[in-house]
């Protein structure tokens, strides 16, 4: 999600009624999808039969993008788990940074550090008119 907004707007489930790879996307179809649907109402669920197809899950999101990922020969809780995935994520493509990023200006701040005990310090205000 972007800034609390979920970016999936769609999500198709395409396989076989018959085929033995789709066994995992049907028993989902059947068991999980609609109380998924119910939990998630700001996506629109559609399911298409392609025979001799082998099963996959397309994502549709707000950019126009969309993700497909194969679900061949998938238990149900896989297919759940690419349903989840493709819920929480933002639909963009993943960009490689080949450097870490670094910052020329220092943080006014000074470095995190989890072990200061913020509750045992004392701050002193001191006013000053200029």
């Amino acid at each position: 999600s972007i800034r609390g907004v979920r970016q999936l707007t769609g999500l198709k489930i395409r396989y076989c009624d018959l085929g033995g790879s789709s066994r995992g996307a049907r028993s989902f179809i059947q068991e999980e999808l609609i109380e998924w649907a119910t939990r998630n109402p700001d996506v629109q669920v559609e399911t298409v039969i392609k025979r001799n197809k082998h099963p996959v899950l397309i994502g549709e999101y707000v950019w126009g993008s969309s993700k497909v990922i194969n679900v061949e020969n998938e238990g149900i809780e896989s297919v759940f788990n690419v349903a989840q995935r493709l819920r929480n994520s933002s639909g963009r493509k993943m960009t490689r940074l080949k450097e870490p990023v670094k910052s020329n200006v220092p943080s006014i701040q000074g470095v995190w550090a989890p072990h200061v005990p913020l509750q045992t310090l004392t701050f002193e205000m001191e006013h000053q008119i200029y």
